[in-house]
């Protein structure tokens, strides 16, 4: 849904059948028509200002102009006109870090960085920068299919984007208006507010899901914080808030941390970086509990520290044998093991070592709890490769604390090492990896799944055309689609270059063909711009099906062929692997030419 503008003056609301490159050409023009009446008050605030003397007023009122023309320069193209802005925003800034006293030669060069902007201003047609950075414009969502496969949302759930309303306030209205427009490419209903007033009115009114703030404004360098700070003194449940800010100070920072920011972005903002804080904080799904194993001879005592876990809101299970412990770590995917160090038939420390000679738990924390007092025995009993040490009798607070802090540490960096560095997806082994648990649970339960491999097409001639940037623009484009029109059980992973892989569960060849087939037509309208061209991309997919291929490689290889057959059969296709695609790849044509030679070359 696009978005919506709330309390901004100007300019005139984005007409929602306007591309958003045409919106924020407008933004620019109208950004650059204001930009004179900027300089002439700023012109006026230094003309005002006198030699030795302290002047706070002036002083804060040109350091909030230049700083404001710095960051709305940079996110407009118009880079030289924020280089200078900046220039000015620092001489101020150190007139203002030595007690507000003016120095002799602080005036004439604010006059002459003026007289720099104002040229700048005058030759900004030729010298703004082309729109070097890629963009690119989602189609609004399509209605739900009626054949029950909910895409993009659980049954009951909101999941739907455009039920998140979303204020944004920053007091320039041109980067307001830009980025309510970009927030609204992605489904996301936005207000935009130029004041602090306003926000403040708005939010009283009704409360947003999440608020995108700035931090500085006319009133005070850390308003924004403050602002933060004021809405949240009255209230139970706090909004998610995330700063925006020219500011990437340490100050700065910390003011946003201390009014309870949930995150911060530096301008110009980085629309992938804004939209990634802004799914995690209105996700209407609660973060997964924390599992962990316990380990421990005497069962009641493993019982009784899984149930303390299991009161706290994870998932525990006990066990006393150690033999069954690697059966289990098959289907139980563990955060932590919470291990103790003395047991008969194999000690800790023993369990340790055949755990870290497994390549899949190498990284998985372990915690020895033992009544073990010695520190030199649990020095050689950390060395194996454990993480830390509890000595029994543990209060439950603390097992609690001990267990949640290392278990959420790992999560996050197990999430760093199976995620892709740039769609956010399951990288190639981990979507692997899926895979064959997808097919050992679908052959255990008797239920169907499907596996898609999907390539961009001619994406090696987009790399070339418009350069590396521009292509990976279309990379996470394709790979917001993916994830935004999926179910949240549905797997979706990076296989490598342009290619990407669907685990799709539960359903059947042609469900999953009509699910394909609809993202593939919703992703063949997303417009891309990039150096002021357009153009569109698509992309061809292979599906094999569980059971007709009954084994992980055996669905991979399959639908590798089906998607060659796609790129041969005029790409912007699906096709369904058949039993034909379980026989050796035919011997390549005698001159195959770039076209015709599938996925290998990026075609």
């Amino acid at each position: 849904m696009a978005a919506e503008r709330g309390n901004v003056p100007i300019p005139a609301a984005p007409n929602k059948a306007e591309s958003f490159q045409i919106r924020k050409a407008r933004l620019r023009t109208s950004f650059l028509s204001q930009l004179p009446g900027r300089l002439a008050d700023a012109r006026r605030a230094v003309a005002k200002l006198r030699a030795s003397e302290i002047d706070h007023a002036h002083l804060d009122a040109l350091y909030i102009l230049f700083h404001t023309l710095k960051g709305s320069g940079a996110t407009f193209g118009f880079r030289q006109i924020s280089d200078a802005a900046e220039s000015a925003e620092q001489a101020v800034r150190h007139a203002m870090d030595s007690g507000g006293r003016v120095e002799a030669a602080l005036p004439a060069e604010l006059a002459r960085l003026l007289d720099d902007l104002a040229a700048l201003a005058l030759a900004a047609e030729v010298q703004v920068d082309p729109d070097v950075t890629p963009g690119f414009e989602l189609p609004g969502p399509e209605p739900e299919p009626t054949s029950g496969h909910a895409l993009g949302a659980r049954p009951g759930q909101p999941a739907d984007r455009s039920q998140r309303m979303v204020y944004l306030c920053d007091d320039d209205p041109d980067l307001a208006a830009q980025l309510a427009g970009q927030l609204g490419c992605f489904g996301y209903r936005v207000r935009a507010f130029t004041t602090l007033a306003d926000l403040r009115e708005a939010v009283d009114a009704e409360r947003p899901s999440a608020m995108i703030l700035d931090v500085v404004f006319p009133e005070d360098e850390n308003a924004g914080p403050k602002m933060l700070a004021e809405l949240r003194a009255g209230e139970e449940e706090a909004i998610p808030c995330i700063f925006i800010s020219c500011r990437d100070d340490f100050g700065g920072r910390l003011q946003a941390v201390r009014a309870g920011g949930s995150a911060y972005c530096t301008k110009p903002i980085k629309t992938v970086e804004l939209l990634e804080f802004l799914d995690r904080l209105t996700s209407p799904h609660p973060p997964e509990p924390i599992n962990v194993l316990v380990v421990d001879d005497d069962r009641e005592l493993a019982q009784f520290h899984a149930t303390v876990l299991e009161e706290a809101g994870m998932v525990a299970k006990a066990v006393s044998d150690p033999e069954q412990v690697l059966s289990l770590l098959d289907t139980f995917d563990a955060d932590l093991v919470l291990m103790d160090m003395y047991m008969p038939d194999c000690s800790g420390p023993e369990l340790s070592r055949i755990l870290r000679q497994m390549p899949g738990h190498v990284s998985l924390p372990i915690i020895y709890v033992s009544s073990e007092t010695d520190v030199e025995r649990q020095h050689k009993a950390l060395a194996v490769g454990a993480d830390g040490f509890l000595t029994k009798p543990i209060e439950p607070d603390r097992l609690i604390a001990e267990v949640g802090l290392r278990a959420e540490r790992m999560r996050i960096l197990h999430s760093l090492m199976v995620r892709d560095g740039l769609t956010g997806l399951f990288n190639h082994n981990a979507i692997m990896q899926f895979l064959e648990v997808a097919v050992a649970n679908a052959r255990r339960a008797g239920t169907s799944l499907c596996f898609a491999m999907l390539d961009v097409d001619h994406f090696k001639s987009v790399n070339d055309t418009y350069g590396h940037p521009t292509g990976d623009q279309v990379l996470m484009a394709l790979s917001r689609t993916l994830r935004l029109r999926l179910r949240d059980d549905d797997l979706v992973g990076r296989y490598g270059g342009e290619e990407f892989a669907v685990v799709l569960n539960g359903v059947g060849v042609e469900q999953a063909r009509r699910i394909l087939d609809a993202l593939r037509t919703s992703f063949s309208n997303v417009t891309f711009f990039s150096d002021g061209q357009e153009f569109r991309c698509t992309f061809s997919v292979g599906v094999a099906h569980f059971p007709t291929f009954d084994t992980p490689d055996a669905m991979t290889e399959a639908a590798d062929r089906a998607l060659y057959r796609a790129k041969k059969g005029g790409r912007n296709r699906v096709e369904i692997a058949t039993e034909q695609d379980t026989l050796p790849e035919p011997e390549p044509e005698p001159a195959p030419t770039p076209e015709s030679t599938g996925t290998s070359d990026g075609s």
